[in-house]
């Protein structure tokens, strides 16, 4: 008849959960101040008033351990019915296999509660553990039965940016009406970001109250708001002009930005992690109160650069109990709390983090690695700063922008590169060829676009197709370039006729291919991870590409990438300006579907895209040929330094030849291998 301990969920895992050694890196007693930015979305579980949760975080910084520890409280402390949702069912069972399961194992209190490993029943299965009270069912988001099968007090949604929609809504809302006869609900969701306007853990995130977290500065006591572009620096070596020649990312550490000194590794550590933290949880969401409107960041900047002796007391209230605490945002005229705490939202990145391999130094050396590169700068924002991805507005890319940067280089293709694939477009009365030269990077050249007209059902056509893709490209020193790989949609009216084209040219990596059927949005993989396995020419079936992914690819580096370099698209002088016209002339939409925001490509109606699409297959041949074992940047290393060699004196003939050079045109695939 002993009542439950009333205590908070970060003092009741302090005081009673363990970790499994299969469960991570460390073992024995939890501790919240290992990972201090925790606490604040942990104490948010016991807040008067909250009934949903957000965290928009990094990797690897909370989020599973959030959910970890709610299930075993309330299992323990406060038993209820709950639900964990998984983007997959699959995900859900491992899930329950690898992280649910070894804390149970683990746990003193849990597996007194939650039966033993050994015994399957039907209170102990990978998707249900039973317990006295309640119990934890886990399913995959794509599972509208399961969803929506009992009545749950607690719904948690890990990874929901990777949910699908359902014939029957999407499963945040599915789940989250289960609650309805629980007036102590709690609805729960983790995940990193991905784009912004597109993300539904940011959506999720503003609804909420925009909880962001500050540190003290060691040296001077100011109370910021950390983020990696703001308040990191390193060292870089300059020229004689002021250009940056080289960055010296070891050196990188957090400056204040009030008395402008910069914390070393135990400084910054001292400040996040441990009884000494000076990490506090603030409510940011802007608000309008007496008849102004307020952005509490923007007011706290103008009161500490004003001189303000307080300025957090300015904006905020500490409310603080033993289960519960936050700075609360207050109207500065009227004194009441606009903004309430029914849904708190948090989010944290990496400066945040104790581990080592997330320390300032190592986030500088990501960042300066990932800058160039569009697809890479969304990973650096999604998984470090634990922020959605800004896109491009793309206001500034025409036509006219773009052919006014064309160029011409000696001989038919740049010293720079080391491949050629092809993009093939099929119509009813034509086919279309683009030959994309590839460098280091993934830089590009388009050196040749070609239009074969003819009827597409005849045979004499693709003949003349398969001449153009048997063409060889001299360099400036008379070294030639063969197409090794190339992608023909088989789209349209013509498919019979591309598979047959394609069966007969396997072994020269001549593929069929069409579009992934995304919908609502969906970003398959450019090339698909998953090998086929019906290589046989009588089972041959074409590649299906995620062509949404590879224009996101594409269109941000047209884009963003305005010096040559990794990514950068270099454009012949002979191409018209038609053409750069097809290849900008879709556009992103953004579209909402039962609460989920996605992008879509959409071409105008009556607008030609073959440029576009052209670019889109020769894309993903180089992304076939990476998948088949293709390592770029050596190649492109190995193709320079056979130039260098053939511009120095003549070798001894007896040497062997070079294992790279280029296969003839039956396509004996060792020039890639």
């Amino acid at each position: 008849m002993t009542p439950p301990p009333y205590i908070s969920l970060p003092d009741w895992a302090d005081r009673y959960r363990r970790l499994a050694k299969e469960a991570g890196s460390t073992s024995g007693k939890w501790r919240t101040s290992t990972v201090e930015v925790a606490r604040g979305a942990m104490l948010a579980v016991t807040e008067p008033g909250v009934h949903v949760l957000t965290a928009m975080v990094c990797t690897q910084l909370l989020k599973t351990a959030l959910l970890e520890t709610i299930v075993g409280y309330h299992a323990h402390v406060k038993p209820v019915p709950m639900l964990l949702v998984q983007p997959k069912e699959a995900a859900a069972e491992q899930f329950s296999k690898e992280r649910i399961s070894p804390m149970i194992r683990a746990t003193p209190v849990l597996r007194e509660l939650m039966g033993s490993r050994k015994t399957r029943t039907a209170e102990e299965t990978l998707l249900y553990k039973g317990f006295p009270g309640g119990f934890l069912a886990l399913a995959g988001a794509g599972s509208p039965d399961n969803l929506a099968r009992r009545p749950v007090c607690i719904t948690m949604y890990d990874e929901v940016d990777k949910y699908v929609l359902t014939r029957e809504g999407d499963a945040i809302g599915l789940g989250d009406e289960r609650q309805a006869t629980f007036s102590e609900y709690l609805s729960v969701r983790v995940c990193s970001p991905t784009i912004e306007g597109e993300s539904r853990i940011e959506a999720s995130y503003i609804s909420g109250d925009q909880r962001q977290a500050s540190v003290e500065c060691p040296a001077c006591r100011h109370r910021q708001f950390l983020d990696f572009f703001r308040h990191v620096e390193w060292d870089k070596t300059l020229d004689e002009a002021g250009n940056v020649v080289a960055h010296h990312p070891r050196t990188a550490r957090i400056y204040c930005e009030a008395c402008g000194v910069g914390w070393d590794e135990g400084a910054r550590l001292s400040a996040i992690s441990g009884t000494a933290s000076t990490i506090r949880w603030h409510q940011t969401k802007p608000y309008a109160c007496c008849g102004q409107h307020h952005d509490p960041l923007a007011d706290y900047e103008e009161a500490w650069r004003g001189g303000v002796d307080d300025p957090v007391a300015a904006i905020w209230d500490w409310w603080a109990g033993p289960r519960h605490a936050v700075y609360r945002v207050r109207c500065p005229d009227c004194g009441k709390w606009p903004v309430d705490n029914e849904h708190a939202s948090f989010t944290a990145g990496k400066l945040f983090s104790p581990w080592p391999k997330d320390a300032p130094p190592k986030q500088a050396t990501k960042w300066l690695d990932m800058k160039d590169d569009p697809d890479q700068r969304v990973v650096f924002d999604n998984t470090q700063r634990g922020r959605p991805h800004r896109r491009s507005t793309g206001k500034d890319l025409s036509a006219e922008k773009l052919a006014a940067r064309a160029e011409s280089w000696p001989g038919e293709i740049p010293d720079g590169a080391g491949l050629v694939t092809v993009g093939g477009d099929t119509q009813d009365d034509r086919v279309e060829l683009e030959f994309v030269a590839w460098g280091a990077n993934e830089e590009s050249w388009t050196i040749a676009f070609v239009v074969i007209d003819g009827d597409t059902a005849s045979l004499a056509l693709w003949e003349r197709v398969d001449e153009q893709l048997l063409r060889t490209f001299r360099r400036a020193d008379g070294r030639e370039f063969g197409v090794e790989a190339a992608c023909i949609d088989s789209g349209g009216h013509r498919t019979n006729e591309v598979y047959a084209f394609a069966k007969a040219r396997l072994a020269r990596r001549i593929w069929a291919i069409k579009g992934a059927s995304e919908k609502n949005g969906q970003r398959a993989p450019v090339w698909p991870t998953v090998k086929p396995s019906n290589r046989k020419r009588s089972q041959y079936k074409p590649t299906v590409i995620g062509v949404n992914a590879a224009k996101d690819t594409i269109r941000a580096r047209l884009e963003e990438v305005h010096e040559p370099g990794p990514g950068f698209m270099h454009f012949d002088a002979r191409r018209e300006l038609a053409w750069y016209e097809q290849l900008i002339v879709e556009r992103r939409v953004l579209k909402v579907v039962s609460g989920s925001r996605f992008t879509v490509w959409e071409c105008p109606k009556g607008k030609a895209n073959e440029a576009l699409d052209c670019r889109v297959y020769a894309y993903a041949a180089l992304q076939g040929l990476i998948h088949f074992g293709l390592r770029l940047n050596e190649r492109v290393e190995q193709v320079a330094s056979r130039w260098i060699a053939q511009a120095a004196p003549e070798p001894d003939a007896a040497a062997p030849p070079d294992a790279w050079v280029q296969s003839d045109a039956a396509g004996s695939g060792e020039s890639w291998l």
